[in-house]
């Protein structure tokens, strides 16, 4: 899936074909030079022909080799073998131009391997600067014209002779629309390819389990002997060096004795047997290896494990993993070693913990739910949560999706794969721990807010993606997302027959972030004709402890037809007098005027969730133990609501929001080229790298010495602020670095010769500006990830900036739905915020942000700290900026 995105072109670059086969992709060099020669001198003479317009190419050799040696050429390895080739050439005359040449071998033509060149191609040649494509294609060539057409990208096309001359024009970084475009056509082809590399794991027709001992006990005769029990559908085949048979299945001695080739491979033997085995796997042909063992790396064997795979193009789940299930009637296959048979079900779960695997399949099975596929991959040395969610992209099979994601190899394409899955069925994902060691070394209040924790929340919230908490949590949002209807909003009615446990739970939907708000008088009135004049119909609707089943009931149809209910909670407390609770199976199997969903809650239930039954015994709604529960997964259901009818909205617009990136680039190209580490920005930098993002600071002028500090400030109409500049200083006013409202050369030579003083040797110069009008405070920022991409904050700025740690961040590129939702979270609201802040100003600022962080990896820091807001403007007292070489270490 990594093809998904940009990458170092002297890295190599794992890719699935369409078929899923896996090749690897990097750039050449002089060494490749024999391998790119050999795989044109192989080329049949149709082939030869289509390539080079003739069957006898001038001076083959000379090419090849000069090709490989100049860095514009980047070839497809299959194992060891270099089977296709992507040339593109800079036009020395305009080098936002570059001609492009495609070559794949004879035996592997139509498999993707021409687009996946071309996507790298793509990527590195807008790293580059190129803009333009050009190639001279024979018109008899449709395979070359259609892998063109396929890209995403515009194409123009000019008859010349026998050939086409074609003009294809790149994603511009610019103009976000275009690459969005270009993102989803290669998210398209990838998540296909995904799926199609999935067949031999989840779907194989054949299987061998290596590792099983004669007797039980061992975790492969543990697998095997699941494997048979779940009545796996194809065929099931036995290695063992002495036995004849295993689990009363024939065996044969060695991998290289199978009669076939089977499509997996189960491994369940000790580390330092595996890279042979692995190896003679793929000399025989087998197309993935499920690798049950442990302890690879400890044993020093991982590497060559890894080796052996890629070298046969196979699959590999695990090591260090359960194993896999998949419950389709035509497959039937469970190869785990956890306790019992995994149930038959519609989630899918993927999981780098087994204990958590065997916790969900616990849970699923005590709900009554099961599994559709389920793969712990555990040390995930291949096969990841983003193949998965690939599968499940389109898999009628699977309606909801579990995710347990300890880290993320690839980020950026686990949010664009998370999306489109989303976008189907609700996706859930326990939250795993996460260091904030990193976070804490960070100098900027941004960078220091910007822990791994939150930067996988903020990749989930715009990917649709629910996280839990815990197990608990997660049992009773699947038992939720299976048995009722998305909530159309967050109003939420709580129906209960005693009043203290109605409190419990309206307070439980608050905690969950839900709103009880008072019902309509046409509802109330409804009810009142149901209920006894001792009942509270204003809501929370309490019943009192005399109603029976069937009012209990009809107050419930009331509320769900009610237009200002969203969903409903009932807390049913049995009493002498009867269970209220005991009608809603039936009530629920009615057929309702509006789909409302309803969750509820059985105060003597001993399961702390639990289905909700009608007289067929067919689940209508979750019930639970406990209101906080409920009430929690309540808010899962009003999440999915929100999700489904969300507009993801479109790129933020470069027109509104234009960037100088000539000017950006410069600056920062400057200060790396002095710094190759990189560094923090001098003032000027600051300053001229957000003007060119339309980012203008409040006016300011650096100066070297106390009597220039006192000229600058007297040609300033007004009280002036006067900053220190000295080395190693960020937070001036932290460290006593900040004088405000200075008038009179008095006043600011005073302020001026105390800082020099107090500075010492770190001293370097001061900054002077005149004062902002004061306003509301806030902080936007920027912490750089080159995995994640970077993460925008905003919040309370100033000196309340550490007091009230009050900080909300996306992760770019940002929509227009993104920042939208970002600016609704802001405290801008009620007080001083909601007459001096305008909503919009400030949108602007963030989304400048935003789009100059996009453009821009080389940001590793910025702090925008304080941005003044008043109802007419938000000035930009304040920046700091740091820049690092993307690749390199980010931190501080």
């Amino acid at each position: 899936m990594s093809v998904l995105d940009p990458a170092d072109p002297a890295v190599e670059h794992r890719v699935l074909l369409a078929d899923g086969s896996p090749v690897d992709i990097r750039s050449l060099d002089r060494r490749d030079g024999p391998a790119l020669l050999r795989l044109h001198r192989d080329l049949p003479e149709h082939d030869r022909w289509l390539r080079f317009a003739t069957l006898s190419p001038h001076a083959l050799d000379t090419y090849a080799l000069d090709a490989a040696a100049s860095g514009t050429v980047w070839g497809a390895f299959l194992g060891a073998e270099l089977v296709g080739a992507v040339q593109v050439a800079p036009d020395a005359a305009c080098p936002e131009d570059a001609e492009v040449a495609v070559t794949v071998g004879h035996r592997v033509q139509a498999h993707g391997v021409g687009t996946a060149l071309l996507e790298r191609a793509v990527h590195e040649s807008v790293r580059r600067g190129v803009r333009r494509w050009t190639a001279e294609v024979l018109t008899e060539n449709t395979a070359m014209r259609r892998v063109f057409t396929d890209l995403g990208l515009p194409v123009a096309r000019e008859a010349d002779g026998p050939s086409l001359h074609v003009v294809i024009t790149l994603p511009d970084p610019e103009d976000p629309a275009a690459a969005a475009a270009f993102a989803r056509a290669t998210l398209a082809r990838a998540a296909h390819a995904a799926r199609a590399g999935l067949g031999p794991v989840l779907r194989p027709r054949s299987i061998a389990v290596v590792g099983a001992g004669r007797r039980p006990g061992s975790v492969g005769r543990a697998v095997l002997d699941a494997v048979l029990a779940g009545g796996f559908t194809g065929r099931v085949h036995v290695v063992h060096p002495h036995a004849a048979r295993v689990a009363g299945v024939p065996t044969v001695a060695s991998v290289d004795l199978l009669p076939d080739a089977p499509d997996l491979a189960i491994l369940a033997t000790p580390p330092a047997a595996l890279p042979a085995l692995v190896a003679a796997c793929g000399e025989r042909g087998v197309r993935a290896v499920l690798v049950i063992t442990s302890g690879l790396a400890a044993a020093g064997v991982d590497g060559a494990v890894l080796e052996a795979v890629h070298r046969h193009g196979m699959r590999l789940v695990g090591p260090n993993c359960l194993g896999l299930v998949d419950t389709a009637p035509d497959v039937r296959l469970d190869a785990t070693f956890a306790p019992g048979a995994a149930p038959a079900g519609s989630v899918g779960v993927v999981t780098q913990s087994g204990g958590v695997a065997i916790a969900v399949l616990e849970a699923l099975r005590g709900l009554g739910l099961g599994v559709s596929t389920l793969v712990s991959v555990g040390d995930r040395y291949d096969v990841s949560s983003n193949d998965l969610l690939a599968w499940w992209s389109e898999d009628a099979d699977t309606r909801v999706a579990v995710l347990h994601v300890e880290s993320f190899g690839n980020p950026r394409a686990f949010s664009r794969l998370a999306r489109r899955v989303s976008a189907r069925i609700p996706v859930l994902a326990v939250r795993a721990a996460s260091s904030e060691v990193g976070a804490r070394a960070a100098a900027s209040h941004t960078a220091a807010s910007a822990t791994p924790a939150v930067r996988r929340d903020a990749l989930y919230r715009q990917a649709g993606v629910q996280p839990v908490d815990d197990l608990g949590e997660l049992a009773g949002a699947l038992a939720v997302l299976s048995w009722s209807a998305p909530a159309a909003g967050d109003r939420v009615a709580v129906l209960g027959n005693a009043g203290g446990t109605n409190v419990l739970a309206a307070d439980a939907c608050a905690a969950a972030g839900l709103r009880v708000p008072a019902l309509a008088p046409a509802t109330r009135s409804r009810l009142d004709a149901l209920l006894p004049s001792t009942a509270a119909t204003g809501g929370p609707v309490d019943t009192t402890a005399t109603a029976d089943a069937a009012t209990f009931a009809a107050c419930l149809d009331v509320l769900r037809e009610a237009p200002e209910v969203d969903a409903v909670l009932t807390v049913a407390c049995p009493t002498a007098l009867g269970d209220p609770g005991t009608g809603l199976g039936a009530a629920l199997a009615r057929p309702p005027g509006r789909d409302v969903p309803v969750v509820a809650v059985a105060l003597d239930q001993r399961a702390r969730v639990a289905p909700l039954l009608d007289a067929d015994g067919t689940p209508r709604a979750a019930v639970f133990a406990d209101p906080a529960d409920a009430a929690r997964a309540l808010a899962h259901l009003v999440r999915r609501g929100a999700d489904v009818a969300r507009d993801p909205g479109r790129p933020l617009p470069a027109d509104e929001h234009p960037v100088d990136l000539a000017t950006a680039r410069t600056v920062v190209a400057g200060v790396l080229d002095a710094h190759p580490g990189g560094r923090w920005l001098e003032p000027d930098e600051c300053a001229a790298l957000l003007q060119a993002a339309g980012l203008d600071l409040v006016p300011a002028r650096v100066v070297r010495t106390v009597d220039e500090a006192v000229a600058v400030a007297r040609a300033i109409d007004g009280p002036v602020a006067l900053k220190v500049v000295a080395e190693g200083v960020l937070h001036k006013s932290e460290q006593g670095g900040v004088a405000l409202a200075l008038r009179g050369d008095v006043a600011v030579r005073a302020a001026a010769t105390g800082f020099v003083a107090a500075f010492g040797e770190a001293w370097r110069g001061f900054v002077v500006q005149p004062m902002a009008p004061p306003g509301v405070e806030m902080l936007v920022g920027v912490a750089g990830d080159p995995d994640f991409g970077a993460l925008v904050t905003a919040g309370v700025g100033g000196t309340g900036t550490d007091v009230a740690d009050r900080r909300w961040h996306r992760l770019v590129p940002m929509t227009t739905t993104d920042l939208a939702e970002l600016l609704d979270e802001l405290p801008l609201r009620r007080g001083i915020a909601a007459r001096l802040v305008e909503r919009e100003r400030l949108g602007t600022v963030v989304a400048r942000v935003a789009r100059l962080a996009e453009l821009l990896p080389q940001i590793a820091e910025m702090d925008l700290n304080p941005v003044v807001c008043t109802p007419d403007a938000c000035r930009l007292v304040d920046a700091r900026v740091r820049v690092a070489p993307v690749g390199l270490d980010r931190g501080a």
